[in-house]
């Protein structure tokens, strides 16, 4: 019988003591973003064995799971003892005990980064613009450049006319490359607020001289003005500081990270990674498309989404992060600086990532799929008297799917197992997330014949006649999907206002400790 079940009135007080803390959430995806304490991070049951050494790389760390009070944390407790983390609680109660003891559930994703913008913008009172009043200015031919802070892929699918993209943390490196004139006004957008006003203070806190804005609400502020949008856009802000420049500002972001942020050397960085008593994140925070020197050893998170989705990389609160960039330090230290102020203990690496690489970084593991048979789909089609599950997000199983398959995860199947022949096929598009399933029902009963079919678009295009394609509702079903605004950005304005007041809202709703934690 598991005894470490722990109130939530004690969760609350190690959140601010000096320890680290991992607080997961093991439920699914629309469960989380329905409502979830500020803190916790989300780890679903359906892929946990997958994801979790990636967001908790110490074995040491204390960690508290929850649920919704329906035993998957009892389930989930079991499987991280198996996968030796040896410091593991339950939340008494799972979200029913948080919102009892009085404390507040937040709906959304990285809660944290977000509501970390807006005290920022509070705090620096960042200057902003209106989407109208950007739109004069550009009517008006004023000396401006907009620069959307967000990933290619994000700016390519929508962005402000004019606009160029340039990732967050690659700005103040590469702005003085385009920035001729002291009275160039600098507009920085993202697509909602977070990316706008941490770019845009990010290039004050540099010193630059010019006159910076954020869009007030980005691409969604600029549709809510009845503003139209660019697609399909490429125009991508790639130029490189030359040497000279380059020590400038390796200079500048020296200075700004005194008494704040520690430069460290290789060895330095490896007796971090080499500390079993603290948990230590190692990231290259270069642009992916920009980078000169890859390596598949560590983790390529550009600053900027670094700091837009801190939950999503960083599983533990208080934890060591250890960054690197080119060796010119502005992006790398830029990013820690901003990290720093989210009550992390940050470094920034004095060397190239050629000497990097040769970092051994002892918790970096991927998880090993368990063994499982594969079906060619003229094999699948022609089997009666089976049950046909697809556990592909159900996104896509929405749009397209194999006639009489029904959708499914993990967590229902555990459930309700029972119920089913022992001739099983599964569809998938994620192996490893069809071999923890796999393993569960053989486990459960070695009986189960259990067949896989790796999800190829080209062939399932030969067998039109046993593809459905008819539109299915994404409703409250298919619980791994975020349901939360998630029209935002395909032309719904009231989820858009819902989304903009949203983020505004975030302070409202946090008590003293939660804004107290951030520095």
């Amino acid at each position: 019988m598991i005894k470490n079940f722990v109130e939530a009135k004690t969760v609350k007080s190690w959140i601010s003591d000096e320890k680290e803390l991992a607080f997961i959430d093991v439920r699914e995806t629309s469960q989380h973003t329905a409502g979830h304490p500020f803190f916790s991070i989300s780890i679903p049951f359906s892929k946990f064995e997958i994801n979790v050494e990636k967001l908790l790389p110490n074995k040491n760390v204390r960690i508290v799971l929850f649920d919704n009070n329906d035993g998957i944390s009892e389930i989930i407790y079991k499987l991280a003892k198996n996968l030796k983390y040896i410091n593991t609680y339950i939340l008494k109660n799972g979200v029913d005990g948080w919102k009892k003891s009085n404390f507040h559930l937040f709906d959304g994703i990285n809660v944290p980064s977000k509501s970390f913008g807006e005290l920022v913008e509070k705090k620096f009172n960042t200057p902003s613009i209106t989407a109208s009043q950007l739109f004069k200015k550009q009517k008006e031919k004023k000396d401006i450049i907009i620069l959307d802070g967000r990933p290619f892929d994000e700016y390519n699918k929508m962005s402000i006319p004019g606009s160029v993209c340039c990732p967050n943390a690659e700005i103040p490196f590469r702005i003085s490359e385009i920035i001729k004139r002291s009275n160039t006004e600098i507009i920085i957008n993202c697509a909602g607020r977070t990316r706008s006003i941490i770019g845009a203070q990010a290039l004050i806190n540099f010193g630059v001289k010019n006159k910076v804005y954020a869009l007030e609400n980005g691409t969604q502020g600029w549709f809510l003005a009845n503003l139209k949008l660019d697609h399909g856009k490429t125009k991508f802000l790639d130029k490189t500081p030359k040497n000279e420049k380059i020590n400038e500002l390796r200079e500048k972001i020296v200075n700004l990270l005194e008494n704040k942020v520690e430069i460290i050397d290789f060895n330095q960085a490896q007796k971090l990674i080499n500390d079993k008593n603290i948990t230590t994140y190692v990231f290259d925070v270069r642009t992916s498309s920009n980078q000169k020197n890859k390596s598949s050893k560590f983790r390529n998170v550009p600053g900027g989404q670094l700091v837009q989705a801190t939950d999503k990389y960083i599983g533990v609160l208080k934890s060591h992060v250890i960054l690197f960039d080119d060796g010119d330090l502005v992006r790398a230290g830029m990013t820690a600086l901003w990290l720093k102020k989210m009550n992390y203990h940050c470094y920034v690496v004095n060397e190239s990532p050629r000497i990097i690489k040769n970092l051994n970084l002892k918790y970096n593991v991927n998880f090993k799929a368990n063994p499982i048979n594969l079906i060619k789909l003229e094999n699948l089609i022609n089997l009666k008297g089976t049950h046909i599950f697809d556990i592909r997000n159900s996104f896509d199983y929405c749009k397209k799917r194999i006639k009489k398959s029904v959708w499914t995860n993990r967590l229902i199947i555990t459930k309700d197992m029972t119920h089913y022949h022992k001739s099983i096929i599964l569809i998938t598009d994620d192996l490893p997330k069809a071999s923890l399933i796999v393993s569960d029902l053989q486990e459960k009963d070695p009986k189960f014949v259990i067949q896989v079919y790796h999800w190829n678009e080209t062939e399932v295009e030969h067998y039109l006649d046993y593809i459905d394609t008819t539109e299915v509702e994404l409703d409250e079903k298919f619980f791994d999907f975020n349901f939360h605004t998630h029209l935002r950005h395909q032309g719904n304005k009231e989820h858009a206002k819902s989304y903009l007041k949203w983020e505004t809202d975030l302070i409202k709703n946090m008590d003293e400790e939660e804004r107290g934690f951030f520095r």
